[in-house]
């Protein structure tokens, strides 16, 4: 597993910032039939690094994968929103991020929360209303 793990991270890291499509399906492919959790995990999260040249691709990529069984792959799913749409204030990430902060896993609930803080880094009340929202829901955790 750790060999096919270091594969999906060096599919991610040859073709980072292409959106190579090729290597999109070849991650999704892994991402849905391997059988261990952290290769799968790992197939999601290195679409974050494909897609983020193009962030307003990966929202429509992940959002299925955010609703799975496999809470690895919800977490996956999550960084990757975090890492492709880092500091965009991207509603369409939020609006899928939003519903994992309230995941019963907590790893996934930890990622969402990761991933809506890469997202809205760099951002102010007046350019993402939803920053308010997050902040404060930090304070009260």
């Amino acid at each position: 597993p750790v060999l096919r793990m270091c594969g999906m991270y060096s599919v991610g890291m040859a073709y980072a910032g292409t959106g190579n499509n090729k290597a999109i399906r070849r991650l999704l492919h892994v991402a849905v039939s391997d059988v261990n959790d952290d290769v799968r995990r790992a197939a999601v999260i290195s679409i974050g690094f494909l897609l983020f040249n193009a962030p307003e691709q990966c929202p429509n990529v992940v959002s299925l994968l955010s609703e799975s069984y496999n809470s690895h792959v919800r977490y996956g799913a999550a960084l990757a929103l975090g890492i492709s749409c880092a500091g965009s204030g991207m509603k369409e990430a939020l609006n899928i991020l939003e519903p994992m902060i309230n995941d019963p896993v907590n790893y996934v609930r930890q990622g969402a929360l990761l991933a809506s803080a890469m997202v809205l880094v760099q951002q102010n009340d007046q350019m993402c209303p939803k920053l308010k929202t997050f902040k404060d829901l930090l304070l009260r955790r």
